[in-house]
């Protein structure tokens, strides 16, 4: 025999096994309910009693909400993050002495997140990753000229 404390806080019983088992399959206990037989003096959740380990069910686990479609996630896509990174290196590489370095780096971030884009289309992207590669390619890719002219001209005087 048993008495278990319920939800309410008060003490029900002696009850059976069987009536713990009913209690459990309808929901009306689980595996945190504190349960104690007639002959003990402590208090232990059902779980921890082996004669109910089978029914009593795992606590569910927690998953993360699934995604949702919402205007923000059009406008930014934080699943695609190597096309949110070269979006912004390619805008900031607009500045100069930063966009060699950050044009480059667009570039190549604009590059993999068209790719990721491409393997998973629910990522979005695509928008940004472009304005990377071009943002990246044509900072990056220019400011380098211009450096290797600089170069070549102060080492021909």
């Amino acid at each position: 025999m048993y008495k278990i404390i319920g939800g309410d806080g008060k003490e029900y019983g002696p009850v059976t096994a069987e009536q713990v088992r009913q209690w459990l399959a309808q929901g009306r206990a689980n595996g945190q309910t504190k349960v104690r037989r007639d002959d003990a003096t402590e208090w232990q959740p059902l779980s921890s009693i082996a004669e109910f380990a089978n029914a009593v069910a795992p606590p569910p686990l927690l998953r993360p909400p699934p995604p949702r479609d919402d205007a923000v996630s059009k406008l930014i896509p934080y699943r695609n993050v190597p096309a949110l990174v070269g979006y912004y290196c390619g805008v900031f590489a607009l500045l100069p002495f930063l966009g060699l370095v950050l044009g480059l780096a667009a570039f190549v971030l604009g590059i993999i997140g068209l790719r990721v884009a491409r393997q998973n289309p629910a990522a979005g992207g695509k928008v940004h990753a472009w304005v990377g590669i071009i943002l990246g390619g044509l900072c990056g890719f220019g400011y380098l000229a211009l450096v290797l002219a600089m170069v070549f001209a102060a080492s021909h005087h």
